[in-house]
């Protein structure tokens, strides 16, 4: 369990699990043009991330650390990264089985804009 590429995977499942519930409210106000009203509970669950985010790459990096292992910097970023890889994950799963959205261009569409948005949020998560 101490290789970087089994941390790396691993790190991002609590992060993802903390914003699971929300994501699908963000995608539903996003793709199905439902009005989102919650902002406060959208901050207390970023609030949330960040946290549960600093402390996974907190003990990840304790691991590697103690193992001596001199790459902890790129393992550290990336496993809080991760989570971008699951919510990308999820968006596949809403896709299939939450919209009814064909086509070639709508297709390209989400999944490009969704692509950005994993982007950003794992770049986002690996700063912490």
């Amino acid at each position: 369990f101490m290789e970087p590429a089994v941390i790396v995977c691993l790190g991002g499942i609590l992060p993802f699990g903390s914003i699971f519930i929300e994501m699908y409210f963000i995608f539903t106000s996003f793709w199905a043009y439902k009005i989102y009203y919650v902002y406060g509970f959208m901050m207390l669950v970023l609030v949330i991330l960040c946290i549960v985010t600093v402390c996974v790459t907190i003990v990840c990096t304790y691991f590697l650390l103690n193992a001596e292992d001199y790459r902890w910097q790129w393992t550290s970023f990336l496993s809080a990264a991760s989570t971008a890889i699951y919510v990308y994950m999820y968006s596949f799963y809403y896709y299939f089985f939450k919209t009814k959205m064909y086509g070639l261009f709508q297709t390209s569409f989400y999944f490009g804009y969704m692509a950005v948005f994993s982007t950003a949020l794992g770049i986002m998560c690996g700063e912490f």
